[in-house]
């Protein structure tokens, strides 16, 4: 019995690891056309709000009712892909602000890089100075 329950703690912890670094174009393949192209305006021009995509797609905009139908609409859109992962949002006041997940990462990434900096940069002088690179 030992070995079951130890191989099913290994199936757990497999899927769970698959679950975190799955790629996101499985998502993409399942959203419709409206959130594709809503997906990829927020992609190319981020951070970013419902009316300024409503905008970079050709919806008129420039009525205050017109806006509030775009922004309802796109509101709608932004607040599936948020759901799905896809993106990330912030609200400032009444607006969504929203930009990739991906940049999520980046941002992650270079804070961990940044702690790490003076080890790093403490490496490379120590190494320069023992291959006569840099003169003391």
């Amino acid at each position: 019995m030992p070995e079951i329950s130890s191989l099913k703690y290994v199936k757990q912890y497999y899927f769970g690891i698959m679950k975190q670094t799955k790629s996101v174009l499985p998502e993409i393949l399942k959203l419709s056309e409206v959130e594709k192209k809503v997906y990829l305006t927020v992609l190319d021009k981020w951070p970013t709000t419902a009316i300024e995509i409503a905008s970079n797609l050709n919806e008129d905009v420039s009525k205050r009712d017109a806006q509030k139908r775009a922004s309802t609409k796109y509101t709608y859109y932004l607040k599936k892909l948020v759901e799905r992962k896809l993106i990330v949002s912030k609200k400032s006041g009444n607006t969504l602000i929203v930009w990739p997940l991906l940049v999520e990462k980046y941002r992650t990434i270079h804070d961990i890089l940044k702690q790490q900096e003076p080890e790093h940069l403490s490496a490379i002088v120590d190494s320069a100075l023992k291959g006569g690179i840099i003169n003391a």
